[in-house]
């Protein structure tokens, strides 16, 4: 039988819920916060986190029917952590898209053609070329054409085809996390062997700047590191456990943000798979917090150094203040090259 992932409802929260940083007033006084956790270990030297690079305005995609071109790309200054695209997609006669979503929020309007647009799950709001407004509510289908357009919110889990003989063109303004896909395949669209590791991690380094007014904004860098035993495919990839390090960069406004990371999955005989994520952070009303993200794997050691890449996704909570308590954490990769 076939594993199939979906999106966890957790993500689809934490997505929904990400909020822009702004940065703190001129002048603000600021004050850094180093410490230990639980295991007692600390960092002996600066923590930097590298993103995925990015797609470069004018570089073009083709695949299956689809090509994608984009258009432009800005780091708005506003937006600290967060890239925004700009896209034109042409869409091929009779061509279907695979599954997806986007780990932030997109813009589309169809400039030429009409667009089948199939939602699995989520809510997204047509605005008609008349004016007109109408929100569709997944499972449904839309029909999109020339000049209609649609807001897609984050991980909204959709697709569109063209089922005409004429080309669809579509224009798309897209603002993600830095590091993320622009869009992230699921359900059917997903291959690779699936790894599935939950885990309980503890934070046993930070490096915290707080500013800003009452000093509610926070910036800097956490290690994570715990272990659990994995959930898989079969073989080595089920039953056995295996260790997840992270590294995050973070980016907080009383507690809401959006983060970056690297993270290594290593295994009983040393191996490891690595991959960087992104994605956001929401205060419960407990205290204790909501989060989740995307993941781009990179590559392996070991018996994993045939990966090629992969996707998957990281969610969790935690009951408390970041450091003051463990989190529980659930990592889904689907890994290529195995």
């Amino acid at each position: 039988m076939k594993l199939v992932p979906r999106p966890l409802s957790t993500l689809a929260l934490i997505c929904a819920s990400a909020m822009v940083i702004a940065a703190g007033p001129a002048g603000a006084s600021a004050t850094r916060a180093h410490e230990t956790g639980a295991s007692g270990v600390t960092a002996t030297a600066s923590l930097t986190v590298t993103p995925a690079p990015l797609p470069k305005a004018g570089s073009v995609v083709k695949a299956k029917g689809v090509t994608r071109t984009v258009l432009a790309v800005a780091e708005p200054a506003n937006s600290p952590g967060q890239v925004l695209y700009m896209t034109r997609v042409k869409i091929a006669p009779k061509t279907k898209l695979s599954e997806h979503f986007h780990s932030g929020v997109q813009v589309a309007r169809v400039e030429s053609g009409v667009l089948t647009y199939k939602i699995i799950s989520g809510i997204a709001r047509v605005t008609r070329s008349n004016g007109a407004v109408k929100k569709f509510t997944g499972p449904t289908t839309a029909s999109l054409g020339a000049g209609d357009s649609i807001v897609e919110t984050s991980s909204l889990v959709h697709f569109g085809s063209n089922k005409t003989n004429k080309p669809v063109v579509i224009v798309t303004a897209l603002l993600i996390n830095q590091g993320s896909g622009l869009s992230t395949p699921v359900g059917s669209a997903v291959e690779g062997t699936r790894i599935v590791l939950p885990a309980d991690l503890e934070v046993t380094s930070r490096d915290i700047v707080t500013f800003g007014v009452n000093g509610l904004n926070t910036m800097g860098t956490a290690v994570e590191v715990g272990s659990g035993i994995l959930e898989g495919e079969g073989g080595s990839l089920t039953g056995v456990r295996a260790k997840l390090n992270a590294t995050f960069l973070v980016n907080y406004l009383s507690g809401n943000g959006t983060w970056n990371a690297t993270m290594t999955m290593t295994f009983a005989d040393g191996s490891t798979i690595s991959g960087t994520m992104s994605g956001a952070t929401i205060v419960t009303k407990d205290g204790g917090a909501a989060f989740g993200g995307t993941i781009g794997v990179v590559g392996g050691t070991g018996i994993y150094k045939t990966v090629t890449g992969g996707t998957g996704t990281y969610t969790g909570t935690r009951s408390g203040a970041l450091g003051a308590t463990s989190l529980q954490t659930r990592t889904e990769l689907r890994v290529l090259g195995l």
